[in-house]
This record gives C-alpha cells, structure tokens and sequence, in this order.
C-alpha cells in the first residue's frame, strides 16, 4: 500500500538548484482522463484544487546508477510541491479538502538488450548461409529446390529452424520491452502516428528518432493524479490526470536533471498536451541539493481567498 505523506505538512521540503549549461532533450506527455478539465475563475485563472500525496514506486532500472540511487522521495516530493503551487495545486490541509490522490512515480527504464537481440539475428543468418552452401548454392542465398536432400542439408536446416525460433522471441521481446516503454513514457500515440508509408519516401528520421528513445535507457517521472474520494471510499483509482517527462539516461546524471524535468513537466500539471512534446534545450541540467525543511504553512495561508463584493 502506498503510503500518504501528512495531509497537514505543505511543501515538505526543497532542493536547490544550480544550472549549467550541459544539453538535453526533454520528451513530456500528458493527458487527462475522465473528463477531468481544470476549473477557471471570472479572469480566466486555474482555481485551487487540493491533494493528498503518495510515493508511487521506484524502478531502479538495470545497474547501480549513484545519481538516481541517493536521490529520495522527500526531494522529489518537496521540489514537486513547489512546482504544483506554482499552478494553484496545493497539499491539502485536511481529508475533506482533498480532490486528488497524486503518485509520484520516477526511476529508469530498462530497454531491449540489444547485444542478445543482434546475436540471435547473427546466428540466423549465419545458420541460413551454411544451409544455403551445403546445398550448392552461395552463401546468403538459400533456395529449398537448390542441391540434393542430404543427411548434413537436414542437419543445417535443424539449425537455421532453430537459430530462426530463437530470432522470433528476441523479436517478441524486442516488441514487448518497446510495448511497455512506449507506454511509460508516453510515446505511443507519437510512435503510431509515425509509422506509416511516408517514413519510407523520405519524411525524415522521426520515427526512428522515437524507437532510438524507448530503446535506450531513460530517467523518468510520471506524476498521476487520482479521485481522492474515489480512492477512500472503494479502494479503486479513477485517473484523472497524468504528466510523463523524461531523458536519456546516457550523457545526464539523474540528480542533475531531475528538477529540469520536473520543471518542464509541471507546465503540463492537470492538462493534455496534444501529443509528445520533444524539446532541445542547451541549458538542461540543475543539481538537487541537500535537503533543506522549510516548516508548515498556516491553514489559514492556504484557505480559498474571500470573494470580492459587488
């Protein structure tokens, strides 16, 4: 069961942030759920809406990884408290006042293992080329009517049906780990809507670009937002909202990216972003400091503002 930090805390915790002025590329998507849409004022201002927070999971992905490994929830929750102020969401003073359950979770994909995958497509063709020169013909060619029916042609057909069995599950695998990545980080609309025929007539790099992403490692953070009274009363998560962003793990350290991340994302926070948003920044990275308590709002600092009398 995840566990809610204090309803009564607000903004836990902060980090601090130093920018450099390293490169990166930032991929967000967000989406909401449920016929979910932000309230508005009279001047057209998002109004306050309030939620419980809980520490989604971790997923450590494959490795020791120091920078994402001594990063902890309260930073990542203090740091995302400030970024949800930011646009009028606050941690609820009480149960009553709670409109959301929101789980954070962040970590690092684990992608294909593309030296298995290249050694099952190696063995294949190399099984495929002695059958096709055991029956007379040259190697990367194989022909089912070329040369006699031999004892040995048998032999190397066992091995290229076998070689051609364990090529398909590398392919299974291959297609279920950009299955489950795509999905994570938010690229399957974007994926889909690239795979077509123009990819093929020179419409660019794009989705190959995409499939490069979800096939590598990469620093994550997906914020989710569910009815919170949804999630007391039956136990059930109704999703409302949900932000995805994340980067390539290779070249950026997760402590100095985290916030930018976050920062990025939080533009999106309760809102549906169309679609992938990839974007280049030439200052991409921020260190998270040492954890730094900053105390308790007064309730009556985060109490709705009195509206004004004609």
């Amino acid at each position: 069961m995840n566990k809610l930090l204090p309803i009564s805390l607000l903004l836990l915790a902060v980090a601090t942030a130093q920018a450099s002025n390293d490169r990166i590329i930032t991929a967000v998507f967000s989406h909401t759920y449920n016929g979910y849409q932000r309230p508005k004022a009279a001047d057209g201002t998002f109004q306050r809406e309030y939620y419980a927070l809980a520490n989604g999971s971790y997923l450590p992905g494959v490795g020791v990884d120091a920078s994402i490994d001594k990063v902890k929830f309260p930073q990542i929750a203090g740091l995302t408290a400030q970024l949800l102020a930011a646009h009028n969401y606050l941690l609820a003073p009480d149960a009553k006042q709670a409109k959301f359950l929101l789980l954070i979770t962040w970590g690092k994909t684990i992608p294909l293992n593309d030296g298995v995958y290249r050694d099952q497509a190696e063995a294949f063709g190399n099984a495929m080329n002695q059958v096709a020169q055991a029956r007379g013909g040259p190697a990367g060619r194989f022909s089912a009517m070329s040369g006699p029916a031999t004892a040995q042609t048998f032999a190397e057909n066992g091995e290229a049906e076998s070689a051609l069995i364990q090529l398909n599950m590398a392919n299974n695998m291959r297609r279920k780990a950009n299955e489950y990545n795509a999905k994570l980080l938010g690229y399957v609309d974007e994926i889909n809507g690239r795979d077509g025929p123009a990819r093929f007539a020179g419409a660019g790099t794009a989705f190959d670009d995409l499939n490069d992403d979800i096939e590598n490692e990469r620093y994550f953070f997906v914020v989710s937002a569910y009815d919170f009274p949804t999630a007391v009363k039956t136990g059930q998560r109704k999703l409302l909202w949900a932000t995805r962003v994340s980067v390539q793990a290779q070249g950026n350290k997760f402590n100095e990216a985290a916030a930018y991340m976050l920062a990025k994302a939080s533009k999106y926070f309760g809102e549906d972003s169309g679609r992938l948003i990839r974007q280049f920044d030439r200052e991409g990275k921020v260190r998270l400091g040492e954890l730094q308590i900053v105390g308790v709002v007064p309730d009556s600092q985060v109490q709705e503002k009195p509206a004004k009398q004609n």
